[in-house]
């Protein structure tokens, strides 16, 4: 079994990367689950270092294939494959009753760019035609760098690095979050996993809160080797998702085994109005406060200067009054169902930790930051005429 699984996927990597999408015609075609309950969708950008030289992608490929070819799993998964000289592919992993897997490849996207909404858009509908599940979830892996604009990194030397979702070809083309979630708003998925940085803000979570039910995330950098694939397969293709068991495989590796290092939160989106609610009413009448914040005093999870990412908590916990902090409290309970942390991550001490990052409006002082925050959703709802 292993060694046909090591064949299969050999079929499909070189060295640096995927060939070709086409799977070997002689190759027998394994069945998708019949009545499966759930679709899993990873949507993979790996034109990136991520896949050359490191080759995370093609690790956390096999991880997914030999998850299906040891577990009976009611749901299919689906993979969007974008790779260095080849093509975008929508393919499939599929097992049968021997305990072989095989990747199957559905479409073929010519000319089409992984961080072009119109792209993801295609794929969620392909998807859908497809596998006519009764729900679906979305794993996105790429580069990341939260909620920060396009080609935007306000300091001076460092704009090649990752900006918002994806950092994809020589051109590092990226696509931001409210872009993402735009492309999202007509496809409803139960969750979404980010195998990325610093997705675990605020802005994010609010950003995405019609498009799904739960999301999965870290507030600091995700390391280059990605989730454990292999182990958290079967909670999402439980009978009923377990979300925590998901974070808990994630801090296994990453954060209780000694010398790791990590973060991890669970968030359920149908509270994250009462969060905004409250955070406004924290915010209210404090423009002055906000703006002269010691944010030395806060803690970070970026390594980013000046730092954008702070704990949620303990900056509202800077301006509230006792009742208002209370309530935060309430509140964030119901939001944040699972937080985990080491006590320190790549050279960041944590010594305070909520699960949620956020950014202080105004603190980078860079016009092209800021006039982007302000047309975010969470800076709308929290912010705006307290602001103005």
């Amino acid at each position: 079994m292993a060694k046909r699984l090591i064949y299969i996927i050999e079929i499909i990597f070189v060295t640096m990367g995927l060939i070709a999408c086409d799977c070997r015609k002689d190759e027998p075609r394994f069945e998708p689950s019949e009545n499966a309950r759930h679709t899993a969708l990873v949507y993979m950008m790996a034109e990136s270092n991520l896949s050359v030289p490191y080759g995370f992608d093609k690790s956390n490929i096999e991880e997914m294939c030999r998850a299906f070819a040891d577990k009976d799993f009611n749901g299919r998964l689906m993979l969007f494959l974008s790779q260095y000289n080849s093509s975008p592919c929508l393919l499939e992993i599929l097992s049968n009753d021997k305990r072989e897997s095989y990747i199957d490849t559905l479409r073929v996207y010519e000319g089409c760019l992984s961080t072009d909404t119109a792209t993801l858009s295609r794929v969620m509908r392909d998807v859908r035609e497809i596998s006519n599940t009764p729900s679906y979830g979305l794993i996105v892996w790429t580069h990341a760098n939260g909620w920060l604009p396009q080609y935007r990194f306000y300091k001076s030397g460092r704009r090649e690095l990752p900006q918002s979702i994806g950092c994809e070809g020589k051109e590092k083309r990226t696509m931001d979050i409210d872009l993402f979630a735009r492309a999202l708003q007509p496809y409803h998925h139960d969750y979404i996993i980010f195998d990325a940085c610093l997705m675990g803000c605020v802005e994010v979570m609010y950003e995405l809160r019609h498009v799904c039910d739960h999301i999965i995330a870290t507030p600091t950098e995700t390391m280059g080797a990605g989730f454990p694939y292999y182990d958290i397969m079967p909670h999402i293709f439980a009978d009923t998702i377990d979300y925590k068991q998901i974070c808990m495989e994630y801090a296994d590796v990453y954060i209780n085994a000694m010398g790791c290092e990590g973060t991890i939160a669970h968030i359920e989106t149908g509270h994250i109005e009462e969060l905004a609610d409250v955070c406004r009413r924290i915010v209210a009448g404090r423009e002055e406060e906000i703006a002269h914040i010691d944010s030395r005093m806060l803690q970070f999870y970026d390594r980013i200067y000046p730092h954008v990412y702070f704990d949620l908590k303990q900056y509202m916990q800077q301006l509230a009054d006792e009742e208002q902090y209370a309530d935060l409290e309430h509140v964030l309970d119901k939001v944040v169902t699972y937080k985990a942390a080491s006590r320190g991550f790549l050279g960041i001490t944590i010594d305070y930790y909520s699960g949620l990052s956020s950014y202080i409006p105004g603190l980078t002082q860079d016009a092209v930051v800021e006039e982007y925050y302000r047309t975010l959703q969470w800076y709308k709802r929290v912010y705006e005429n307290e602001m103005e």
